[in-house]
């Protein structure tokens, strides 16, 4: 499918590609700087899949925050909005998950 007919979501997790240099937490920690103005500690992955649209290879990063929260998004250009939500909120506008991205909200949601 070409990329423009590739229909993506409104809402998104931060997202960028795995330089070569780069380990998945190296890069999901980078991304979401570029993308939020967040800084994170990658805390560990939770999973991997092939995107069933793109056909991309996609790497599930968790994160903490590192820094309190400051500016968020508009200053890169890349995201219109960012904002913080309950795991119903996510799944809602988000739409087709990860499952080991659902399980993993979904056990943090219980703690």
């Amino acid at each position: 499918m070409p990329e423009s007919a590739v229909e993506w979501p409104p809402w998104t997790f931060p997202a960028g590609k795995i330089e070569p240099r780069d380990s998945p937490e190296d890069a999901a920690v980078r991304e979401t700087l570029e993308q939020t103005g967040l800084r994170v500690r990658a805390t560990g992955v939770i999973g991997s899949r092939v995107h069933p649209v793109t056909r991309t290879r996609m790497v599930y990063v968790t994160a903490g925050l590192a820094d309190e929260p400051g500016v968020m998004a508009g200053e890169s250009g890349e995201l219109a909005r960012v904002r913080w939500v309950s795991v119903a909120e996510a799944e809602e506008l988000m739409g087709e998950m990860s499952g080991d991205v659902r399980r993993y909200l979904r056990l943090l949601n219980r703690g």
